[in-house]
């Protein structure tokens, strides 16, 4: 990786471009595994919702996640009003989406609880698929910063906060039941690998996993899990070029 500690520059300059929809701009070559993703398209329908824009400049601080995957989990969320079951995000960090998510349900009229689990003491299960991540990143946060937002959104009666490394820690404080939506945000391989195969045979018939870090060079050991996915009957894996990996479960 080069002098030590140039992993964690890397990273602080990724965090930062990740937070304008940017990621590290490689060479305009045809055959690069990673280039910059521009597309034309200019439909802008964030800057048109003001229930939206009114939270997202609420949260913006509080979240590594551009607006264009705010805006998908807004709509996903809404989307799944008629799907039974309860909502899930692992990898919470300073609560920005975890505000997203639980507004736009209670704008949608679902009144399925969001639970909320994250270490709160960085990336947990580094290892030698992640290019980047060695371990204990992200953890500037606290339970006590995810309360404070959630409480001046008047969001808390919807979420549960579970402390803990999931699903080895905190998936046993989780009722038994189903998921409608799955928001996994976990940076590296084997915590997506082990918060996958807990939600999917949880999921409903219609439910939604989206994997944040799919399309990102930092987190290409999340890429590498979520292709091993593809092909199985029961579910469709659409990469967006945002950088979410979207999977709809089709049947059980």
């Amino acid at each position: 990786m080069g002098a030590p500690g140039s992993h964690t520059v890397l990273l602080g300059i990724q965090r930062g471009l990740r937070r304008l929809g940017l990621d590290v701009r490689r060479a305009r070559r045809t055959d690069a595994e990673y280039s910059q993703v521009l597309p034309v398209a200019t439909y802008s329908p964030w800057n048109m919702d003001a229930a939206f824009r009114e939270l997202y400049e609420r949260i913006e601080r509080d979240t590594l996640v551009d607006v264009y995957r705010c805006y998908e989990l807004w709509t996903v969320t809404r989307e799944l009003a008629h799907v039974p079951g309860a909502l899930i995000e692992i990898g919470v960090w300073r609560g920005g989406t975890a505000a997203v998510i639980a507004k736009s349900a209670e704008l949608a009229g679902i009144t399925a609880p969001l639970y909320l689990c994250d270490t709160f003491q960085g990336v947990p299960k580094a290892g030698e698929r992640d290019p980047v991540y060695r371990g204990g990143e992200h953890a500037d946060t606290s339970r006590e910063t995810v309360e404070a937002l959630l409480g001046e959104l008047g969001l808390s009666q919807r979420t549960e906060l579970l402390p803990g490394i999931f699903p080895d820690e905190s998936a046993g404080r989780v009722p038994a039941g189903q998921f409608r939506l799955a928001h996994i945000d976990v940076d590296v391989y084997e915590s997506a690998r082990g918060c996958f195969e807990y939600v999917w045979p949880r999921m409903c018939r219609g439910g939604v996993v989206i994997f944040d870090d799919y399309g990102f060079d930092g987190t290409g050991g999340v890429r590498r899990y979520v292709d091993e996915l593809r092909g199985c009957s029961g579910r469709l894996v659409v990469h967006n070029l945002n950088g979410h990996a979207i999977l709809v479960k089709t049947h059980a």
